[in-house]
């Protein structure tokens, strides 16, 4: 399974309004990880969004450490992905990454 890793970087206000027209017209295909949170409300608020339109996991505004460090990211690019309902695991086709200026 292959997952494609997405970086926005924002360097220019130009850039603010491209990668947020994208988003915005994407809005039906994203589950957003919620930074900050402990483990287990970053799950509970990932499977609350969950259904089968859902391929894009997005990641607003994080530092490296929490990526790196991030059980549900590295539970899905370990192929695992996440379990929801009693029988559901979910994929994510992409992984996007949004780094402010």
């Amino acid at each position: 399974m292959l997952i494609e890793v997405k970086y926005f970087y924002e360097k220019t206000d130009q850039d603010y309004i491209t990668y947020n027209d994208l988003w915005a017209n994407n809005n039906k295909r994203i589950v957003f990880l919620q930074i900050g949170f402990k483990p287990s409300e970053q799950l509970k608020c990932m499977v609350y969004q969950l259904n089968d339109d859902k391929d894009i996991l997005s990641i607003r505004f994080p530092l490296t450490s929490e990526i790196k460090k991030n059980k549900i990211i590295n539970k899905i690019l370990l192929g695992k992905g996440i379990k929801y309902d009693t029988d559901k695991i979910w994929y994510p086709k992409e992984i996007w990454i949004y780094c402010p200026k």
